[in-house]
């Protein structure tokens, strides 16, 4: 019982508490006088209940009301007071009053109506639109009763009632605005009570017919690279833009060089024409066409495809000097752009086919002549001319080629060895100048000497001319002292003058002569040997040892053998233990206490084939079968006396042989000694022990200084009128052997170091 008691105490005060925290309650209310227009009326607003601290705001149809010269809102105690002087149509509305505390709020809504003619609220104004847009204007007005809008548009001289709208009356909306809709509009407001409202209002439609705003413009590009032409076109739409070039229409599909890509803009549409490899023939003039329902415009782009000039013409050579040259030539005949300058190439020509680097120099405008330093003295150079835009350099010029101006040797010659040939004679011998030393073509050499240590005296200089084919040259010094020492040196010369000189080398004469070349020949072959025959010419200097040097003619080195020799003056030697069927090549030496000779001729010979080869041939005589292979134009024969059928054939070639054998003895009876004589020789000879230095020899030339003679008397009288013996060629020897030897007919004697 005493729980249940204090429940209700609980309640009790807790029900006081919530009463006393209350919301508002707005008292309903409405216009105490009658509304007419010109007089005034009031609204009261007052709670029924709810707390204290109240706020109270008044508004009219959903807009908040403030004081004005009109309406006035007072406040007694906890209530509000709205009081409206001067009433007009336009007063009329809800009015709504809203009270709120700090626990909530209330409001409440009384309507009040003016009797009186429709008042403007928004009048509509001049509308100016595009095409194809939407136009929504607004013709607001209020009274009492509410007012009827009436939509109108001036035709001619009467107003045409357009269609209504239904609720939404107020609003004139036109969805898809064309240049029909354009015109003079009127709306009007009624509500039975004059006077009516009336206002008009002008709709404009703005059209853009298709137009650029660039009607002509240049293009150029470079050959080769990609090329892009636009026309962007300003206007309404729907708006198309068509390519021709040089007249001729350019469609979207079936050029291939040509894409064009169409896209539209906010004031338009844009098209892109496009190649992707710029040519000449892309040049000319394109015409883009944009169109639409009011109008068409045009764009005219003049296209240039620029490219590297064209060669520069008539390029000459002005002057040459040994170091430098000049050229000139004249500009390119046409070139669409200007030219910024020039490339001058040139480069050496080594050899056959090779050149050295390329090398250049860079000529700005306006110079059209150039001057082309550090060449090389007597040097073959060729060149070019190269014209530069702004594209690149262009196609070279014909290429023109000149040869420079020599310049004194600036090298000795090489390789000077002298070696004493007798009592009053040395051998010297020498190469020329390194290639880049000489400067131009070397016409000859100064081959100077002088008794050693007589610095006082000048060289002696003896005048040799120089053969391109020569890569060593000889050269006899005569008429000496026996057993002097001399002092030798040698200098080239071109067209320009001479060299400087090779250092000086000592050499010494002999005190007595070295023996005369021996005469040599081979007799016949065999399979494994050779039967020689060698003479020695009569002279008064003595012979004391012979030496036969042989070799095969793939061997590199030489083999010596000591011969017989027993004063006379014909001695034959069979050379034996040697391969069948191999050529071999043979020389003979003579030496004495003062030296070794020069050497005998070279000769060449070959083997007979076993007789294993011999047994394996059959059928009808075959001389190509009897010669080995290399066998030489000088006709090797091999004795076959097995086959009859040859035997006419072979005394035929006998006969021949024969009558050539006796001219050949006549010629080298008369062969000159290789001491005063000149031959070309080929091999590789043995070292000359007697006098312990080596020496080379090739062709020689006469000493011209025509006051002194090398020869006066020897073997090379004036019966030959200075012309060598014919060479050996095609000699049989022997008439009693079926064999032939082959012999060079050229003699080459080196003596390696």
């Amino acid at each position: 019982m005493g729980f249940c008691l204090l429940i209700l105490l609980v309640f009790s005060i807790g029900f006081k508490e919530i009463v006393g925290q209350e919301g508002p309650k707005v008292a309903p209310f409405t216009y105490h006088v009658k509304p007419v227009i010109g007089g005034s009326t009031s609204f009261l607003c007052q709670k029924l209940s709810g707390s204290s601290l109240l706020q109270i705001t008044w508004y009219k149809d959903g807009k908040e009301i403030q004081d004005s010269s009109d309406i006035k809102i007072g406040t007694i105690q906890e209530s509000s007071i709205l009081r409206i002087d001067s009433i007009k149509s336009s007063h009329s509305g809800n009015y709504t009053c809203k009270i709120a505390n700090r626990y909530g709020h209330d409001s409440y809504t009384a309507e009040l109506l003016v009797e009186g003619p429709p008042n403007w609220i928004e009048k509509p104004n001049n509308v100016k639109s595009k095409v194809h847009s939407m136009i929504n204007t607004h013709c607001l007005v209020s009274g009492y009763p509410k007012p009827t809008i009436t939509w109108k548009k001036l035709q001619g001289s009467s107003w045409i009632q357009l269609e209504s709208n239904g609720q939404h009356n107020h609003n004139l909306q036109i969805m898809n605005a064309t240049k029909s809709h354009e015109g003079r509009y009127g709306c009007s407001a009624s509500n039975g009570i004059e006077p009516d409202l009336w206002s008009e209002f002008d709709i404009s439609i703005e059209v853009f017919p298709a137009k650029f705003k660039e009607k002509k413009t240049y293009v150029s590009t470079k050959r080769d690279t990609s090329l892009e032409l636009e026309c962007s076109a300003e206007g309404d739409k729907p708006l198309t833009i068509k390519w021709s070039k040089d007249s001729v229409l350019l469609n979207k599909s079936g050029y291939q060089r040509y894409t064009i890509t169409d896209s539209p803009t906010t004031d338009g549409l844009k098209s892109v024409l496009t190649v992707r490899s710029a040519d000449l023939v892309d040049d000319g003039s394109y015409l883009c066409v944009a169109e639409n329902e009011f109008g068409k415009d045009e764009r005219n782009i003049r296209v240039t495809i620029i490219e590297a000039p064209p060669a520069p013409q008539n390029l000459q050579i002005r002057q040459t000097w040994s170091r430098s040259v000049s050229l000139n030539w004249a500009p390119p005949a046409s070139n669409a752009l200007p030219i910024l300058g020039y490339i001058v190439r040139y480069w050496k020509i080594t050899g056959q086919g090779q050149n050295e680097r390329l090398r250049e120099i860079n000529v700005s405008l306006p110079m059209n002549s150039v001057l082309i330093n550090a060449l090389e003295p007597s040097c073959l150079y060729e060149a070019e001319i190269i014209a530069v835009n702004e594209v690149g350099p262009g196609q070279p010029s014909r290429t023109i080629k000149f040869e420079t101006g020599e310049e004194e040797p600036t090298g000795a010659p090489i390789d000077l060895q002298a070696i004493a040939r007798g009592p009053t004679t040395i051998r010297v011998s020498w190469k020329p100048p390194t290639k880049d030393k000489w400067n131009g073509k070397i016409l000859g050499y100064y081959v100077g000497y002088r008794r050693a240590g007589d610095f006082k005296s000048p060289h002696s200089f003896k005048t040799v001319d120089a053969a391109s084919h020569n890569n060593t040259y000889e050269y006899l010094i005569t008429s000496l002292v026996k057993g002097t020492a001399y002092s030798i040196t040698i200098k080239a010369y071109n067209s320009a003058g001479n060299g400087p000189e090779h250092q000086e080398i000592i050499v010494e004469t002999l005190l007595g002569n070295v023996p005369p070349a021996p005469r040599f020949k081979v007799l016949s072959a065999t399979s494994d040997s050779l039967n020689l025959r060698y003479n020695i010419v009569p002279d008064s200097a003595p012979v004391q040892l012979l030496q036969l040097h042989f070799k095969e003619l793939s061997d590199l080195d030489w083999n010596e053998l000591a011969l017989t020799y027993e004063g006379k003056d014909t001695n034959e030697y069979t050379l034996t233990n040697l391969n069948p069927s191999t050529v071999y090549k043979l020389y003979v030496t003579a030496s004495n206490e003062h030296g070794i000779s020069d050497p005998s001729q070279m000769i060449t010979a070959k083997t007979a084939r076993s007789l294993n080869d011999l047994s394996s041939i059959s059928g009808p005589f075959d001389s190509t079968s009897l010669l080995g292979p290399g066998s030489s134009s000088f006709g090797e024969m091999v004795y076959f006396p097995a086959i009859t059928i040859s035997i006419a054939s072979i005394i035929i070639v006998i006969v021949i042989a024969f009558v050539f054998v006796k001219k050949a003895r006549l010629d080298a009876s008369a062969k000159s000694n290789f001491e005063f004589c000149q031959a070309s020789q080929t091999g590789i000879l043995a070292h000359n022990r007697a006098t312990g230095t080596t020496f080379g020899t090739v062709q020689r030339f006469v000493d011209h200084d025509k006051t002194m003679s090398l020869v006066t008397t020897g073997p090379c009288d004036d019966a030959y009128n200075g012309q060598l013996p014919t060479p050996y060629s095609k000699i049989p020897i022997g008439t009693e052997k079926r064999n032939s030897t082959l012999t060079d007919n050229r003699h080459f004697y080196d003596y390696p170091q």
